[in-house]
C-alpha cells in the first residue's frame, strides 16, 4: 500500500520528508525510491560524484517486477553529483503499470520521473560551471580564468560572424577546449564525441588550445575549458572569446567562387568559366595515419544502438580494429557540405553521438585476398568539421559542415565506432580499405573533386588467433586494391552468383531481378515443402540452413530498405547481406500449455520478457499435424502460422511490422489440431529451430514443459466420423485418410464408385493411415467404407 499512499503526495508537492538513518558529518543524505512496472529486472541506477567515484549503484536483474524500493546513498555535501536510472529496453518505468521513481537531496525531492526511455539523468548540488547544465554565462571579447577543471561556460552570438576560442598566451600549459551544442549524452570525455568544434593544442598555439570558426545566434553555444592529462596542476585556465568580424566573400550563387557562408560581400566575385577561377575541392585521406595507427582492443556490446548503425556486428564481447582517419583538403576550394536538418536527406540525427551525421561520408571495408568483399563494411557518418589547418582558415562546425581548403577533420581510434568489428572473421590475410566520397558526389554547391584516386586508403592486415588471442600484424606494403574489373580502387564487386559486376540479388528466390515480398513468402512455402537447399544467393545469414530467419530478414529488407531511421538510433542498411545477428540478451522460452485429447488439440504459449517477437520455428513430435490455429491477440499479431504435416513443422511470421507483445509471464502463441498420435509416450516441442525479434535478430531460445504423457488408453476404440481426415480432398494422384488406431488393431478399407461398386480394396492393415493411389480410377465422387471390428464409417472422396 506504500506507493498508492505516495504518489499522489509527491505529485502534489516537491518536497517530501523521509524517516531516514543519518549520514557522517559533512555528508549530504540522498535517497532514490523505485516502484517498478512489470520489468523490474530491466532497471538499474548509479550515484556518481564530478571526480567518477560512483557511491551508491544498483544493476540489472536487481529489482523484482511491480515492487516498491527505498535505497540511501550517502555523498559529500557540495560535491556536485550525478544520479542515472536506466533501462535495458528503452521504455523506462512505465507509468501506465505504476511505475516510477524520486530523487531527493537532504530531505528535499528533486525529481520525480517515470517514462523516461534508456536513460534518464539529474545533477545536484553542482557550482556554476561544473556540468554542462549548470554552465556559467559568457560574453564576446572578454577574458575568463577557470576555477577548477573541467570548467564549462554558455555562450549565445548575436551575429553570425567568424568567433575565436583561445587559451593562447594566457598559460604555461597543454589545455584543451570543446564545444557542443547540445549537454545530452556529453560529460566529461576527453576526445572529440559529440562536439561540433574541439581542439586539444592543435590549433597553432604550441600545446595551448584555439577554436576558430562561424557562430550562429540561433545556436547556444556550450564552451568546456580544459587541459591536456592534467597538465595544469592549478585548475586555472586563462581563456578568451573574440568576435573576429564577419564572414566576408563572393555572395552571388551564381559565381565560381561563390562563399555559401558569406555575410559580406567583398566583390570577388567571378564568373563560371574565367580562367582565375578556383579549380575545386580535393580530399585525401591519409594513408600512414591509417596504418600507424591500427590497433587491436575489446568492446563489450551493451549498447543496443551502436549494433543497430552497424558499428558492431553482434552482442556481447567484441574483437575490434581501431583505427584514425584522417581527411585532409587539399584543393583550391572548400569542400561544402551544409546546414544539416531533419528535411535533408543527406543527414540523420543520430542519439548516439547527439548530433546530425552526414550519411555515407566514410566507410570502411574488408577484402579477402581474393577480392572477395568481406561482409563487415561500415558507413560511418561523420560530423564534418574543419578540426585544424595547415594553411587555410577554419570556419565550418556541425551547425554548418564542410572541410576549408587548407585544413583537415580528423577522427581518433580511441573514438566510439572508430573500428571494424572482426570477431567472426576466420584468420588470414585482409585489404583494409577506408574511403571518403568514393564515388565523386558533388558537395552542396555542386562542385566535384578533382581527383578521387586520393580518397582511398588502404592496410594490409593480418589476423592470428593460435596463441589463443587476436593478434594482428599490419602493413602498408601490398598491392593496391582493384577491384573485380581490375580497375584501382574500383567499385565494381561479384554478385552473390560470383559474376563480376552480376546483378542477382540476395534473397531474389524468383531471379526476376527485384527483392519482393513474394520471395520473402516463397522462403516459407519452399522450405515447408522441402524444396530450397541454401546457395550464396539465398541463404542471408549464412548459416548453411534456411529457416524462417532468412524470410524475416528479406521482409525487413523490403520494408524498411537501405538507410532506414529507428527512433531514437541512427541510420541502418536492412539489405546488407549476408546479415542478421544472436542476441544473446533476448531468451525467448517456449512451453506446452495444455493437451486436449479429446478434441485433438495442443496449446503452445511462448515467454519473452525482453523483446518482441516477430517470427517463430519449431517443431513437434508424437502427433500427426492437421494446421495450426494462430493464439495472439490479432491486433498485435494478425498472422496465419504454417505448418508441415510430414515433419510436424510449425511456422508463424509477420511480414510487415506486426509483433507479438513482451510478456514476462507465459502467454498463448498457438493452437495445433492433430488427428492422430504417432507415439505412445510423449507429445514434445522437439526444437525450436529460431524466434526472431522485433529488430529481426535470432533470440536464444529455451524449451520448459515441453513435453506430454500420452493419456489416452490404448484400446481399440470404435471408429468416429468426425475424428477422420482425408487429406487432400479433392485429389489428383493420391490422398491419405488418418484415423485414431491406438493399439494398432487390423482395419479394412473400401472404395466404391457412385453406384455402389468396390473399384479398390485394402484388407488387414494396422496403421494410423493409408494412402490411396488414383491409379487407372476415372474423374469423379466416390465413398470410402472404413471398418474394423466394431463396426464401419463411410465418407466422401473426389477424384479430379
Amino acid at each position: 500500500m506504500k506507493f498508492f499512499y505516495l504518489l499522489p503526495l509527491l505529485l502534489l508537492s516537491p518536497y517530501w520528508s523521509y524517516a531516514q538513518p543519518t549520514c557522517a558529518e559533512g555528508e549530504s543524505s540522498v535517497i532514490i525510491t523505485v516502484q517498478t512496472d512489470q520489468y523490474g529486472y530491466e532497471v538499474s541506477w548509479e550515484v556518481r560524484g564530478i571526480d567518477g567515484t560512483v557511491y551508491g549503484t544498483v544493476d540489472v536483474n536487481t529489482y523484482a517486477n511491480n515492487a516498491y524500493y527505498e535505497t540511501q546513498v550517502c555523498v559529500p555535501a557540495g560535491e556536485c553529483t550525478t544520479f542515472t536510472i536506466n533501462d535495458t529496453y528503452g521504455d523506462g518505468l512505465i507509468t501506465q503499470q505504476g511505475g516510477f521513481y524520486t530523487l531527493a537531496v537532504d530531505e528535499d525531492t528533486i525529481m520525480v520521473g517515470g517514462n523516461y526511455r534508456f536513460a534518464e539523468s539529474t545533477q545536484f548540488n553542482c557550482l556554476p560551471g561544473q556540468a554542462c547544465t549548470s554552465a556559467e554565462a559568457v560574453v564576446e571579447d572578454t577574458t575568463y580564468v577557470t576555477t577548477f577543471d573541467d570548467h564549462w561556460y554558455v555562450f549565445k552570438p548575436d551575429s553570425v560572424g567568424i568567433y575565436e576560442v583561445s587559451t593562447c598566451g594566457m598559460n604555461d600549459c597543454a589545455t584543451k577546449i570543446w564545444i557542443y551544442d547540445t549537454c545530452e549524452g556529453n560529460g566529461q570525455a576527453e576526445d572529440n564525441s559529440g562536439i561540433i568544434f574541439y581542439d586539444d593544442g592543435q590549433g597553432g598555439c604550441d600545446s595551448s588550445a584555439v577554436v576558430t570558426g562561424v557562430f550562429n545566434p540561433e545556436l547556444v553555444y556550450l564552451i568546456r575549458i580544459g587541459d591536456y592529462e592534467d597538465a595544469c596542476a592549478n585548475d586555472s585556465i586563462g581563456w578568451s572569446i573574440t568576435y573576429r568580424g564577419p564572414v566576408v566573400g563572393c555572395m552571388d550563387p551564381s559565381s565560381c567562387n561563390y562563399n555559401p557562408i558569406a555575410t559580406v560581400d567583398d566583390g570577388s566575385c567571378l564568373p563560371q568559366g574565367d580562367p582565375n577561377c578556383p579549380d575545386g575541392p580535393d580530399l585525401l585521406v591519409r594513408q600512414d595515419e591509417l596504418v600507424s595507427s591500427i590497433y587491436v582492443s575489446q568492446v563489450e556490446a551493451d549498447d543496443e544502438c551502436l549494433i543497430l548503425e552497424g558499428c558492431l556486428q553482434g552482442y556481447g564481447t567484441r574483437d575490434v580494429l581501431r583505427f584514425d582517419t584522417y581527411i585532409e583538403n587539399i584543393g583550391e576550394t572548400d569542400y561544402y557540405i551544409g546546414e544539416p536538418s531533419f528535411d535533408n536527406d543527406q543527414f540523420t540525427w543520430d542519439n548516439c553521438h547527439n548530433h546530425f551525421h552526414y550519411d555515407g561520408y566514410a566507410e570502411y571495408l574488408m577484402f579477402a585476398e581474393d577480392g572477395t568483399k568481406i561482409p563487415i563494411g561500415y558507413k560511418n557518418g561523420f560530423c564534418v568539421i574543419d578540426l585544424g589547418c595547415t594553411t587555410g582558415s577554419a570556419q565550418f562546425s556541425c551547425g554548418n559542415m564542410g572541410i576549408s581548403a587548407g585544413c583537415y577533420d580528423e577522427y581518433w581510434a580511441e573514438l566510439e565506432c572508430q573500428w571494424i568489428d572482426v570477431t567472426d572473421i576466420p584468420d588470414g590475410n585482409y585489404v583494409f580499405v577506408t574511403r571518403v566520397n568514393w564515388d565523386n558526389a558533388p558537395d552542396a554547391l555542386g562542385q566535384v573533386e578533382k581527383d578521387t584516386l586520393n580518397n582511398w586508403a588502404q592496410a594490409c592486415i593480418a589476423l592470428d588467433r593460435s596463441s589463443g588471442q587476436l593478434q594482428v600484424s599490419v602493413s602498408n606494403d601490398c598491392p593496391t586494391y582493384t577491384d573485380c574489373n581490375g580497375t584501382l580502387y574500383g567499385n565494381v564487386v561479384a554478385d552473390c552468383s560470383g559474376e563480376c559486376g552480376g546483378t542477382r540479388l540476395m534473397g531474389d528466390l524468383d531471379a526476376n531481378g527485384l527483392q519482393q515480398m513474394i520471395d520473402a513468402e516463397s522462403y516459407v512455402t519452399r522450405m515447408l515443402g522441402n524444396d530450397i537447399v541454401p546457395t550464396s544467393c539465398n541463404d542471408l545469414n549464412a548459416d548453411d540452413k534456411i529457416t524462417v530467419y532468412d524470410a524475416s530478414l528479406l521482409a525487413s529488407c523490403i520494408n524498411y530498405g537501405k538507410n532506414h531511421i529507428h527512433t531514437g538510433e541512427g541510420s541502418h542498411d536492412h539489405c546488407n547481406f549476408p546479415g542478421g545477428r544472436l542476441n544473446i540478451n533476448d531468451t525467448t522460452t517456449l512451453s506446452i500449455l495444455d493437451i486436449d485429447f479429446d478434441a485433438q488439440f495442443i496449446d503452445i504459449g511462448i515467454r519473452n520478457p525482453s523483446a518482441l517477437i516477430n517470427a517463430y520455428q519449431f517443431r513437434v513430435e508424437g502427433v500427426n499435424i492437421m494446421s495450426v490455429e494462430n493464439l495472439v491477440d490479432e491486433a498485435s499479431f494478425p498472422i496465419n502460422p504454417y505448418n508441415n504435416i510430414v515433419e510436424g513443422m510449425v511456422v508463424g511470421i509477420s511480414y510487415q511490422d506486426s509483433m507479438i507483445v513482451r510478456s514476462d509471464v507465459t502467454q498463448p502463441l498457438c493452437r495445433i489440431h492433430f488427428n492422430m498420435i504417432t507415439t505412445e509416450d510423449f507429445i514434445c516441442i522437439k526444437e525450436v529451430i529460431d524466434v526472431v525479434n522485433q529488430n529481426i535478430e535470432q533470440t536464444i531460445t529455451v524449451l520448459e514443459d515441453e513435453c506430454f504423457a500420452v493419456v489416452i488408453d490404448a484400446v481399440e476404440q470404435p471408429l468416429n466420423a468426425s475424428r477422420i481426415k482425408v487429406m487432400p480432398n479433392p485429389f489428383r494422384s493420391q490422398t491419405q485418410i488418418f484415423f485414431n488406431n491406438p493399439d494398432l488393431s487390423p482395419h479394412n478399407l473400401e472404395i466404391l464408385d457412385w453406384n455402389g461398386k468396390v473399384v479398390r480394396s485394402y484388407a488387414g492393415f494396422r496403421d494410423n493411415s493409408i494412402i490411396v493411389e488414383r491409379g487407372q480410377l476415372p474423374t469423379g465422387i466416390y465413398v470410402y467404407r472404413l471398418s474394423n471390428r466394431h463396426g464401419a464409417v463411410h465418407g466422401k472422396l473426389s477424384i479430379q
